[in-house]
């Protein structure tokens, strides 16, 4: 524990920024706020304009959530002891030029982005005595432009490249020491940051494709085998740069992807919001120290490519696409038990594949999961429910119809099992928004 002096002295005089606030800065910088620090969140359109009106609204894993007020701005003002850097890595450069003004004497930048060359960039504008490389330990998103939502607790690790920047990292510790920020010191961060790289070069551009979260990653062998692949490029492009990483590694990403299988990834989470994925400083710092002795990684550089073709100009994400079936017998409805996330009950249905109409995906759907034949000409549409917030693993729109035939329910597919229960007697834990839809198929046919 710092003498309360020397805490007292952080806390009145340290004065920060937050340079981007997206889920990183908005985490890390709450906590800074909270012990006492003044801090700015410099951010802007909808996530200024919620922050500034609404505060930062966070919501974690187990906790109960929190509001809380805070000073957001569209740009720095004035000067600043600490910078922590957020933005995307293909902002690195102009983010650089507009801090260097606004540096207080003594002052440093802390880059908490991905990637392991963004710290030398800002050394080449700022001064290797002003940068202080982290990683960044983080599950979370920002749901809406004003919410914070976190899976896990996140945890910095920092470090310095050599003696002209070990001063700052030593008063970014003391600093993080008197908030609840976990972080830690290494000796060895350039090891960390390509650890780092390795994880995210094996999850993000793939699920980033295959819009998966890693859940559904870790189901499929295929996805796996290029997982694998990937990474030892990976791992090979930072022995070119002196850094050993074991192979182990790849099973230590794997352990720590399973502990929440429902995360999407930061590459994900920006095509889903129509922004560019971070593909350069990935996949791209991997191809570049491969160029360094001649040679080309197959898989990255073929990652790379894919990427910039579908993501790299205009591109459009579109919800994913489902119909479901509400078998209704007078005021009792049947509703499969889920085996996978989000589990709890919920009316059957699933995905529209590509070529099929929705009422037909729909018979589909309830004869594979309840074994009941129903045509489509038997179906009538309740409605289409398409808030983006109703399925957890992604924004999915759904046409829900309802089946009068009734039938002998028999679970299948991902059902675990199929129960007809009273309207006036439902399971307490049930899926997406369908209690919602249940009580508009009350109110549509007056039961």
């Amino acid at each position: 524990m710092l003498p309360s002096r020397v805490m007292k002295l952080l806390l009145n005089n340290k004065r920060i920024a937050v340079f981007g606030a997206g889920a990183v800065g908005c985490y890390f910088g709450k906590f800074f706020a909270e012990a006492g620090f003044s801090v700015d969140f410099i951010a802007r359109g909808k996530r200024l304009q919620a922050l500034k009106n609404g505060g930062l609204k966070v919501e974690g894993v187990g906790r109960t959530p929190v509001s809380m007020k805070i000073q957001a701005s569209d740009k720095l003002q004035g000067l600043y002891d600490v910078v922590l850097i957020c933005v995307k890595s293909q902002d690195t450069l102009p983010s650089a030029a507009t801090i260097s003004g606004h540096l207080a004497d003594g002052g440093f930048v802390v880059s908490l982005q991905n990637g392991v060359e963004n710290p030398e960039i800002l050394m080449s504008l700022l001064g290797r005595d002003k940068v202080v490389p982290s990683v960044v330990y983080i599950t979370a998103s920002m749901e809406t432009p004003g919410t914070l939502v976190f899976q896990s607790e996140g945890k910095i690790i920092y470090g310095f490249y050599d003696d002209l920047g070990k001063d700052a990292a030593v008063r970014f510790g003391e600093m993080l020491s008197v908030t609840n920020i976990r972080h830690e010191h290494s000796p060895d961060i350039k090891t960390v940051q390509w650890k780092k790289l390795c994880f995210n070069v094996a999850l993000n551009p793939l699920s980033a494709l295959f819009r998966m979260d890693y859940g559904g990653m870790l189901k499929n062998n295929d996805v796996l085998s290029l997982a694998q692949a990937v990474f030892n490029e990976t791992r090979e492009a930072a022995a070119i740069e002196g850094v050993k990483i074991d192979e182990s590694e790849f099973s230590d990403i794997i352990r720590r992807a399973s502990l929440n299988p429902a995360f999407r990834t930061s590459m994900l989470q920006d095509i889903e919001a129509s922004r560019h994925p971070e593909t350069d400083a990935i996949l791209g710092a991997v191809i570049r120290a491969w160029a360094k002795v001649g040679k080309t990684p197959p898989y990255c550089d073929m990652l790379y490519k894919i990427m910039n073709v579908k993501f790299g100009g205009w591109f459009q994400v579109s919800p994913k696409l489902a119909a479901d079936v509400l078998v209704a017998d007078k005021n009792k409805v049947l509703l499969i038990e889920r085996k996978n996330e989000p589990l709890g009950w919920a009316i059957p249905g699933g995905f529209v594949d590509l070529y099929e109409s929705l009422e037909t995906a729909a018979s589909r759907e309830l004869k594979e999961e309840t074994g009941i034949n129903a045509s489509p000409e038997e179906l009538e549409l309740l409605g289409v429910y398409s808030d983006p917030k109703r399925d957890k693993r992604g924004h999915t729109v759904s046409a829900i119809y309802v089946y009068r035939g009734g039938g002998e329910p028999l679970a299948g597919d991902d059902a675990k099992s199929a129960v007809y229960f009273h309207l006036d007697n439902l399971p307490e834990i049930i899926a997406f928004d369908h209690r919602k839809v249940l009580q508009d198929y009350r109110n549509k046919y007056g039961l």
